[in-house]
């Protein structure tokens, strides 16, 4: 007998018969089954943002089934999946939606212990047609415009440094674009995560980043006056107020008598949504040019944006920001910010060529444009 068969027989004879666990169905193999604890740990697995999606999403198919005579699950069919995608897509919802609740399904499938389940075979090939024919219609899928330094001034002269609100949201505006903070990573900020390191330098921790591959979080160095000013008037507000210990958040809801509202049951001052409101209002208070496409996101994207009015190439701005895994999205970024310098995106002998070509120069004797 082994070691770990003589351990298992010993561990039986100590078991009291009262205290046995519950018998497993015979035609169940207990090494398919989960324990509590490991259920447990999966239905609060992944981020806390990334999970609220996936319920949010979840609880959206479940009253979709409730309302078709349907059981969601877990485990869902193949068949309650494909059917309400149709459903999305026949109210035209854009495509990421039902892209979204696929993958909001299947993952609830698995931290019930039910992996690669549904089958989404059938559903993608919905989802595939409704985004073609979303583009096809000249919808597209819409980004959130960058908030550069230009957009970011605008929308600083409607944040007034003498009310609470003011300052709070001239914080965020500023922190966002500087540390290229998500809305949930803003929401997470702690006072305790600014450091004021001399009197024209604070370091900002971010202690939580999606792109992260550890738990360590991320530091920023912030040497604007601007923001420096600002950091600090808020944080003197915060003192006035009792509302200055280091484990607070540093974001909090103002109400309309400019009253200081309470940390949320997760510790937050203001949520990711919270703050992604607020920037759409600040935006269309300010008038800005694009207030109809701005979200919280938009400031993640305002320093590639400019770096790339600066004429930084994609790889040089990821290298610089180091927030972003892939050039390919700071090369969208980069692009904006050309164009709105009024600059072309193409370069080198390509650029050169076609920008020789104007309607009012006479070709010269080799057939070139003469753009002297």
């Amino acid at each position: 007998m082994t070691g770990t068969e003589l351990d298992t027989v010993v561990e039986a004879e100590l078991v009291d018969d009262n205290d046995r666990l519950p018998a497993v169905p015979a035609h169940v193999d207990i090494n398919d089954t989960l324990t509590d604890e490991a259920a447990e740990d999966l239905a609060n697995s992944g981020r806390e943002n990334t999970r609220q999606t996936y319920e949010d999403q979840w609880k959206a198919f479940a009253r979709w089934c409730a309302a078709n005579g349907r059981i969601p699950g877990p485990p869902t069919t193949s068949k309650n999946l494909a059917s309400y995608i149709s459903h999305l897509r026949r109210k035209d919802a854009p495509p990421g939606t039902l892209r979204l609740a696929i993958t909001s399904v299947r993952h609830m499938n698995a931290r019930a212990g039910h992996e690669d389940t549904p089958d989404t075979a059938a559903a993608l090939k919905i989802y595939q047609d409704h985004r073609y024919a979303w583009a096809a219609s000249g919808k597209g899928q819409r980004s959130s415009a960058p908030i550069d330094l230009e957009r970011l001034r605008q929308m600083l002269t409607v944040c007034s440094p003498g009310t609470l609100a003011g300052q709070r949201n001239r914080v965020l505006l500023l922190l966002g674009y500087y540390i290229r903070g998500r809305a949930s990573e803003l929401a997470a900020l702690r006072i305790s995560d600014l450091e004021f390191v001399s009197a024209s330098l604070v370091v900002v921790h971010k202690r939580v980043s999606k792109n992260d591959k550890s738990s360590d979080g991320r530091e920023y160095e912030v040497d604007d006056p601007d923001t420096l000013a600002a950091l600090r008037a808020w944080l003197t507000s915060l003192k006035e107020a009792g509302q200055a210990d280091p484990s607070l958040p540093l974001l909090r809801s103002v109400d309309m008598w400019g009253n200081l509202g309470p940390a949320n049951a997760s510790g937050q001052g203001l949520t990711r949504q919270a703050i992604n409101n607020l920037v759409k209002s600040i935006a269309k208070t300010a008038e800005v040019d694009v207030a109809d496409a701005v979200t919280a996101h938009g400031l993640r994207a305002g320093v590639p944006t400019d770096l790339g009015a600066a004429e930084y190439s994609a790889a040089e701005i990821k290298d610089i920001t180091g927030d972003w895994a892939s050039t390919e999205m700071v090369e969208r970024y980069r692009k904006v910010g050309l164009r709105r310098a009024g600059k072309r995106t193409d370069e080198g002998r390509r650029a050169s060529a076609l920008s020789m070509l104007r309607i009012n120069a006479a070709p010269d004797g080799d057939g070139r444009t003469d753009q002297s």
